[in-house]
């Protein structure tokens, strides 16, 4: 039985290119599945953040708007859970294939791992320990981008481990490379990011006070983590790959893909300020490029979780860090012209 990342196919079949303008509902389809899981996923927390920039512009916002995150959370998570076991008892399943109880058991489990955590079990003091419940949380997010997309004929990721006689020949080096320069650019825009959003602060205008961990209300270190890897991946397979992958399969332009992804990645940002909320567009935008052009989602996962973790524990010096992987993603690229077109079409043709 395939997994989720088994096909290589994303967006139309290939064929000859028209000019001919995508089908109204196909376009309506991919915006609403697109839209729809930004909304649940990072809907509560992007009205907060609006929130809080109209706070930190001298408005007034009733007391009870602000807990909009914290029930808006829990809402979207329960309609993501029906949502998903919709999607695991309708999926198309060939005859003899096994029945779906085993997924939805999967996912109860996440569930109860949920409930557990916010009803205070995993803690002596009986409060929410923010990491286990989150971490479950991610299993449902991820799930569900996956089989979303899917069901637009998208897959967002090929993995597929090469035959071990290819295992180190140079077509394989050659696209083993391409992970590495999606996971040093993606880290080097991030670092660019963060320094211009420190810059941008400077300029006059209210920002944040404090840092983000503290306005994000996960100041300890266990929960801190688990938000900054819940984020990072929430946002490169949601705001950046489902979002890349569905509206290219419905034939929307690139830019139009660039601009929603960029977008979504900014507003939940808001928090920070009008002027270093902009700096956050400059990852999403090459983020949702780097996405189109190598079809590599975990790696853009792996470059921003790493950059969280890092920054919690000790901090990124991010000129000296910024070069150092821009050198190491230009080393990335020379690799990835190692393989000839001939090695390419006969390390295919034997697969």
């Amino acid at each position: 039985m395939n997994s989720p990342f088994t096909s290589a196919r994303t967006g139309p079949s290939p064929g000859p290119a028209t000019d001919q303008p995508p089908a109204s509902g196909s376009a309506a389809r991919g915006y609403a599945t697109v839209l729809a899981l930004y909304a649940l996923a990072g809907g509560p927390h992007m009205v907060s953040a609006v929130l809080a920039a109209v706070q930190l512009h001298g408005g007034t916002v009733p007391a009870g708007a602000l807990r909009v995150e914290e029930v808006g959370r829990l809402i979207g998570l329960a309609v993501a859970a029906i949502w998903l076991l919709w999607l695991i008892l309708t999926r198309p399943r060939p005859a003899g294939a096994q029945l779906p109880w085993p997924r939805v058991v999967v996912l109860v489990g996440a569930l109860a791992v949920i409930a557990a955590d916010e009803a205070g079990e995993f803690a002596a003091d009986r409060s929410s320990t923010q990491v286990a419940g989150h971490l479950a949380e991610l299993v449902i997010w991820v799930w569900l981008c996956i089989g979303a997309a899917a069901r637009c004929g998208v897959t967002l990721q090929q993995l597929k481990p090469p035959a071990l006689k290819r295992l180190f020949s140079k077509h394989t080096k050659a696209e083993r490379a391409k992970g590495e320069l999606v996971f040093y650019t993606h880290a080097a825009v991030l670092c660019t990011a963060v320094w211009l959003m420190s810059v941008l602060k400077r300029l006059p205008g209210p920002d944040l006070e404090g840092d983000q961990a503290t306005a994000a209300g996960v100041p300890d270190l266990g929960p801190h983590l688990a938000h900054g890897i819940w984020s990072a991946t929430v946002e490169e397979l949601l705001a950046t790959a489902l979002v890349v992958g569905v509206l290219t399969a419905v034939r929307r332009p690139l830019w139009e893909s660039l601009a929603v992804a960029a977008l979504m990645r900014a507003l939940p940002h808001a928090y920070l300020g009008l002027l270093p909320m902009l700096a956050t567009l400059l990852p999403g935008i090459t983020a949702g490029w780097l996405y189109h052009r190598y079809r590599r989602v975990i790696p853009l996962v792996l470059a921003h979780a790493a950059y969280n973790t890092l920054n919690i524990l000790f901090g990124v010096p991010l000129l000296p860090m910024t070069v150092l992987l821009l050198l190491s993603a230009f080393w990335a690229w020379i690799a990835t012209k190692t393989a000839s077109p001939r090695a390419v079409s006969r390390a295919r043709s034997v697969d």
